[in-house]
């Protein structure tokens, strides 16, 4: 339930919108001559929060159970007691948000309902920029996203940065529009122009958010339309512990030389491990497997460990690959994006194994049914992935009707999260890949 301080509303409003309006320009207008807010113009910078939001938008926070909080200072927090945010002083008293997060899996900090923002002016050479103190950050992730159209969030993620700023004071921090430019995006009429998504644990302040047309920055970032094709390794707040060392275990196998079935992909590969260990000891124990399916892979993540040896020293008679879902659940990568990298990876599979046969698997459903929106992009990705298999010459097959009922309904007896598979999943799944496995291995 929403929880409003008119009194603080009407404050605001009443005794800061000419202030606020007049600071947007860059230079002094009279009140007739003000732009409305929320209109801007190439001649404009935008202070968005100094203090106190733009005339007409508001702070928000809410976490992953819907729940949410207008801010009304000098505390606001959710009933679940998940996220709160405190007003704070920086260079003056309140002048900055203290935002603490913990207990669920994500959390919003977002200014929302002003009259919608065309940042298109601010694309070429403009600048977003915030002031930051980083307090707590050892188990979090940070992404700052900027609505871009209907489903449209364009991310930067801020992790290693905040990581290097962590217990370092106030940090200003400019981050390039072009960091959020991506095909599609539309910036015209943007209703969420600042929104600091948080993972984990954590607390950090922030002050002062402006866009300048013409800023000095100093953060670099990957064009996101390039991010699927640029070799990374997995860095979430979650992966850290593990990532890497998995990635040792596997080159520790790989050298021994002896796999005969290669399993490449993301957590429902990896979890052939755990939820579907027992399914494939029933059917395929026989066979001396290499499972480098890593839990939270993107392509770019699969890229880089196939670029770092995880199949040096291996020529399996077959291998297995499925990826792309955490293109679109992490990032929404459209379609393109994701099969530029998926090319990449079967180029790195062509060079490194010339002998090996490849089935490419589609990429399984998700969401409950064909209205979901992730469903629909990895449907539309799997149109392109066919095409790269041809192109290839490596074989591609399409088994998500096995999972779902006649109408495209996902059941949760079969992945539960509407994601992941659980036993009765991978039953299914391995049904379906029995029959490769007898012809090109057994």
């Amino acid at each position: 339930m929403k929880k409003y301080n008119h009194a603080f509303y009407y404050f605001v409003s009443a005794a800061l919108s000419t202030a606020l309006l007049s600071s947007c320009t860059t230079e002094q207008q009279t009140p007739s001559t003000q732009q409305p807010a929320g209109l801007t113009v190439q001649s404009q910078d935008i202070q968005l929060y100094k203090r106190y939001p733009l005339e007409g938008w508001q702070v928000f926070i809410n976490n992953d159970k819907q729940q949410q909080q207008r801010f009304s200072a000098p505390t606001t927090q959710l009933d679940d007691g998940t996220v709160k945010l405190t007003a704070s002083n920086k260079d003056s008293q309140q002048d900055a948000m203290t935002y603490h997060f913990q207990g669920s899996r994500f959390y919003n900090l977002y200014l929302e309902g002003g009259k919608p923002l065309d940042l298109t002016p601010y694309m070429p050479k403009g600048t977003i920029e915030f002031d930051i103190h980083v307090e707590d950050f050892a188990k979090t992730a940070l992404d700052l996203t900027i609505s871009c159209g209907q489903d449209c969030y364009s991310r930067v993620g801020l992790r290693q940065w905040a990581l290097n700023a962590e217990g370092k004071g106030w940090q200003h921090l400019s981050i390039p529009m072009q960091c959020f430019s991506r095909q599609s995006a539309n910036f015209n009429q943007v209703q969420h122009p600042f929104n600091l998504k948080a993972f984990g644990k954590g607390q950090v302040s922030v002050a002062n958010v402006s866009f300048k047309l013409n800023g000095e920055a100093n953060f670099d970032c990957i064009a996101p339309d390039k991010l699927a094709v640029t070799p990374a390794t997995l860095d979430e707040f979650w992966s850290v512990d593990w990532w890497m060392p998995r990635h040792y275990e596997k080159l520790a196998q790989a050298k021994l030389g002896q796999a005969e079935l290669l399993l490449i992909g993301d957590s429902i590969t990896h979890n052939w491990e755990k939820a579907g260990k027992e399914i494939w000891q029933q059917y395929f124990d026989d066979i001396d497997t290499l499972n480098i399916g890593f839990s939270g892979d993107r392509t770019e993540n699969v890229l880089w460990r196939l670029q770092h040896d995880e199949v040096e020293g291996i020529s399996p008679k077959l291998a297995i690959m499925m990826i792309g879902t955490n293109n679109t659940g992490h990032r929404m990568d459209n379609p393109a994006s994701i099969a530029a990298g998926v090319d990449l990876i079967l180029k790195e599979l062509t060079e490194h194994l010339p002998d090996t046969k490849v089935l490419m698997l589609a990429i399984f459903p998700r969401g409950a049914n064909n209205d979901d929106k992730m469903r629909q992009n990895n449907q539309q990705t799997n149109k392109l992935l066919k095409q790269l298999a041809e192109a290839h010459n490596v074989m591609f097959a399409d088994i998500n009707q096995h999972f779902l009922t006649d109408d495209g309904i996902l059941s949760e007896e079969i992945m539960p999260d509407l994601l992941h598979p659980n036993a009765t999943g991978y039953s299914i799944w391995a049904e379906q890949i029995k029959p490769y496995i007898d012809k090109y291995v057994r």
